[in-house]
């Protein structure tokens, strides 16, 4: 489910989740929130142009090794830098911010999120990720 609360500044936020995110994984989709797996809603189109101007992630449970990998898409590709939960920073969150225009998006296009993880990830007993995908459009 792509949350659909808007405010003055016209940034938008999308919103997915993974529930006990497996080690040994590259690349793979994200489902969006309220959603049970990727296959359901992998992607939400933006209907309008923008471009993606923020990303947050966290996880749901303390990190024990290795390292989770976060990364918005545009129609399935990445489009922009990683972001990463490191089990020797706990507690496990990342956020980032980029300019206005330099991962633009054109209306109907695609926005969505993968995850890599390397083979020593371990979160404790529940390692399920949420990330939010912000995108700024010019014009509601």
């Amino acid at each position: 489910m792509v949350e659909h609360a808007a405010n003055k500044t016209n940034t938008i936020p999308f919103s997915y989740y993974i529930a006990n995110l497996a080690a040994s994984q590259t690349s793979v989709a994200t489902a969006a929130a309220g959603e049970a797996t990727a296959a359901d809603c992998p992607q939400s189109p933006c209907p309008w142009n923008g471009s993606i101007v923020g990303m947050s992630v966290q996880c749901e449970d303390t990190a024990t090794a290795g390292y989770a990998y976060v990364q918005p898409t545009i129609n399935g590709t990445a489009a922009a830098a990683v972001l990463t939960l490191d089990a020797t920073t706990n507690p496990m969150y990342d956020y980032t911010t980029w300019r206005r225009g330099l991962y633009p998006i054109t209306a109907g296009e695609r926005i969505g999120c993968i995850h890599t993880t390397t083979s020593a990830w371990a979160a404790g007993t529940t390692p399920s990720i949420h990330a939010i995908v912000f995108v700024h459009v010019e014009s509601l």
